[in-house]
């Protein structure tokens, strides 16, 4: 279980998000190799992007198309032209604590410095891959 006094206090890892260059390709890889459910291609203009879930039991897994070359997916690409993994996402009961608490542990935040609404509703920030050991790390608040 996650350390309630952790400034991030998490024990769950939401989700997985793999950059790839065509969706529906990646879609059915998982579905034809792994008998995995795929959910419907969701367009999210805010981020440049298009995505779909492959659903697991126990985690999805978020697969990323980039809709321009100069968003963050499209220059992720463009170093991994066959994709790869993004960054994780853990869930926290409180994004907005969690965000000042990280702040406060000297965690940098991408973008504004706080939290902002994802495609879904839920409140999101991301942590700087330098201060978690090269991992972009995306913190979601759970439903």
């Amino acid at each position: 279980m996650g350390n309630a006094t952790a400034p991030i206090p998490s024990d769950v890892l939401d989700h997985v998000s793999i950059a790839v260059p065509d969706l529906e390709a990646a879609a059915d890889f998982y579905r034809d190799n792994f008998g995995c459910t795929v959910g419907d291609v969701i367009e999210v203009p805010a981020d440049n992007m298009r995505i779909a879930y492959v659903e697991l039991a126990n985690i999805k897994i978020e697969l990323m198309q980039p809709l321009d070359a100069g968003s963050a997916v499209g220059k992720f690409l463009a170093r991994n032209p066959s994709g790869g993994i993004h960054h994780i996402c853990v869930a926290t009961p409180d994004a907005d604590g969690a965000a000042v608490a990280a702040g406060a542990a000297g965690l940098r935040i991408l973008g504004e410095g706080g939290t902002r609404p994802g495609h879904h509703g839920r409140k999101l920030f991301f942590l700087h891959p330098k201060d978690c050991m090269g991992t972009l790390i995306e913190v979601e608040e759970t439903d």
